[in-house]
């Protein structure tokens, strides 16, 4: 239905997971990130009109973040509008790990800052916590985000201190995923500025956790920024010596491991059981121009979505047109122990 859907690898780990030979449209919409609210407002606000034959599927059914059954995820006769499957990265972990596919834990530190898109920026200080994770942990590799690539400032912030820079590369990558398990997999400790989607997939994979360094502000407007409430809701992973058993207890939770679901049932959530004329329409038509609505405020987003891009025109969106317009079905990407080897090396800048 829309190109987040093939984001980050997911729609990848999920066709690999049901038995499929390709990747199919999905008849509705994937969860691509943690949230700390609900996915409903926070990634699928542009879609807000589609109906139940449209699946919004999220991840958990258990977030501190927000309830299952609060009034944004329902329509308005009252049911539903959400449906909790797993974090596409549960399902990759389990496939690579039943086909003995995970590295070893030789890595040392692993440090991902808090990052931004074309869309939200990130204003902080890279040059000093690079050098406060110098101090604290030594040279550590650091994986930075695409779009702080595009920065030569930030990447030397890091190299200059004595850090080797890697990463998981674009976001339509169907390999993506895969980097980012043989980096969790492989690291004695993951680190970061905050609190992320990559500390809960690091905990998961069997990591310890830390969060230290300078806050980095996320978007124009301080009072958008969910920093504070990360804090509040999740000060477990703040703690100056965390327990790490009971963060992983959490970041499954968060990840959705009691939502998992098998194969079949799995293909028939995302509409993979059965060919459909309408996925492939909405993917290349109907969703693009529904976006395109939403964005021009020709069609209302519900009431706190897109908090992050808060005060940004139509024509900020426009400079970076093809980020948000769909591009042809990624191939099927392996879990395998040799491809989690491989993908260190192509991981690398």
């Amino acid at each position: 239905m829309d190109i987040q859907n093939h984001y980050y690898g997911h729609s990848s780990a999920l066709a690999q997971h049901c038995g499929m030979s390709r990747i199919h449209h999905v008849a509705g919409l994937i969860q691509h990130g943690w949230t700390v609210k609900s996915p409903v407002l926070a990634q699928f606000a542009d879609f807000n009109d589609r109906g139940a034959n449209r699946r919004r599927l999220v991840w958990t059914t258990t977030s501190r973040g927000y309830s299952y059954d609060s009034p944004e995820n329902k329509f308005p006769d009252g049911t539903s509008m959400i449906t909790a499957i797993g974090a596409p990265f549960l399902y990759l972990l389990k496939d690579v790990e039943a086909n003995d596919g995970l590295p070893e834990r030789t890595m040392g530190p692993l440090v991902l800052p808090l990052h931004g898109t074309a869309l939200v920026k990130v204003n902080g200080d890279h040059a000093g916590f690079a050098e406060e994770v110098l101090r604290r942990d030594g040279p550590s590799t650091v994986c930075l985000h695409i779009e702080d690539l595009e920065h030569p400032e930030i990447y030397s912030a890091w190299t200059n201190a004595g850090h080797d820079v890697i990463s998981a590369g674009e976001r339509r990558d169907p390999q993506f995923l895969g980097r980012i398990l043989w980096m969790m997999a492989s690291a004695r400790k993951v680190i970061s500025n905050r609190m992320s989607t990559a500390l809960l997939y690091g905990s998961a994979a069997g990591a310890d956790i830390e969060i230290y360094g300078p806050d980095f502000q996320l978007g124009a407007d301080a009072e958008t920024d969910p920093g504070l409430r990360m804090r509040e809701l999740w000060p477990e992973f703040y703690e100056a010596s965390p327990d790490n058993s009971a963060l992983r207890v959490i970041a499954e939770s968060e990840l959705g491991l009691q939502d998992m679901r098998a194969p079949e049932e799995l293909k028939a959530l995302l509409g993979w059981d059965r060919p459909s004329a309408g996925a492939f329409f909405d993917y290349w038509a109907s969703g693009p121009l529904e976006k395109a609505q939403a964005v021009l405020g020709l069609r209302k987003r519900p009431e706190g979505a897109h908090s992050g891009e808060a005060g940004l025109s139509p024509l900020h969106f426009l400079r970076h047109p093809f980020k948000h317009l769909p591009s042809p079905l990624p191939k099927l990407a392996a879990a395998s122990a040799e491809e989690a080897v491989r993908l260190k090396a192509i991981g690398r800048v």
